[in-house]
């Protein structure tokens, strides 16, 4: 009589799950967040894609950098060898930038008064207490007392005739090349900034329309019109053209 073997079954195991080994983070070209973990057999590629991306890469080296990477998504390589690296919460992609111990740029990190602009305009207040009355010119007294001459003295000049455009104003003409902030309006060429990997560009002033100013890079006029504030503008280095 012959014996039969039945072979036993053998059950694959499914891969166990790595832990997240680096994070790539930074800004795409519309200069919203975005941030994705890698494992360790993805790390190489990934950290390869983040020099042609310019993004930044943040090791996973314990546990406080473990616990925000599984907050994020997982990114994957892509046949081209960049990395597929979605879009980030802000607060999330913040505390990155934190841990990485640099600065994530301004829509990120700095306060309004470090933009250049006042605090008080960056919250839409304008700084006066509406709800009070004017004190009696009699009441005033030393610095109060200037502002207030000085007040009179541009009311009177606005009576005499329209004022001229000004920093700020839609039609105000700057410098080509402007060696003070008063000096930028329509057509100056100054640097824009595009975020913390990418950094300052030229731009030309097309626009104004108060404290937002319209710009076209100078060497992409083909990517159109960007927004800036007067504290994400800075002027052009002596002897930059």
């Amino acid at each position: 009589m012959a014996i039969q073997i039945v072979p036993a079954s053998v059950t694959e195991s499914p891969p166990t799950p790595q832990p997240p080994a680096l994070v790539l983070f930074g800004r795409n070209r519309s200069g919203k967040p975005c941030a994705a973990w890698f494992d360790g057999d993805q790390a190489e590629a990934a950290t390869a894609a983040a020099a042609t991306m310019k993004l930044r890469v943040l090791p996973v080296a314990g546990d406080e950098e473990r616990a925000l990477a599984t907050q994020l998504g997982r990114g994957r390589i892509l046949s081209n060898g960049k990395a597929h690296v979605p879009a980030a919460r802000r607060d999330l992609y913040g505390r990155l930038v934190a841990q990485a111990g640099d600065n994530a740029g301004l829509n990120i990190t700095e306060r309004p008064e470090q933009r250049g602009a006042p605090a008080a305009v960056a919250r839409g207040e304008s700084g006066a207490d509406e709800t009070r009355p004017p004190a009696p010119a009699g009441a005033l007294e030393g610095a109060d007392r200037g502002r207030a001459v000085t007040a009179a003295a541009g009311a009177t000049a606005a009576a005499d005739g329209p004022a001229k455009p000004k920093f700020g104003d839609h039609n105000f003409v700057g410098s080509s090349i402007p060696r003070e902030r008063d000096e930028i309006g329509l057509g100056s060429l100054v640097l824009a900034h595009e975020g913390v990997d990418d950094g300052w560009w030229e731009a030309e002033v097309i626009g104004m329309n108060g404290r937002v100013f319209s710009l076209r890079w100078r060497d992409y006029p083909q990517q159109g019109t960007i927004l800036r504030q007067p504290g994400e503008l800075a002027l052009m280095p002596p002897g930059k053209v």
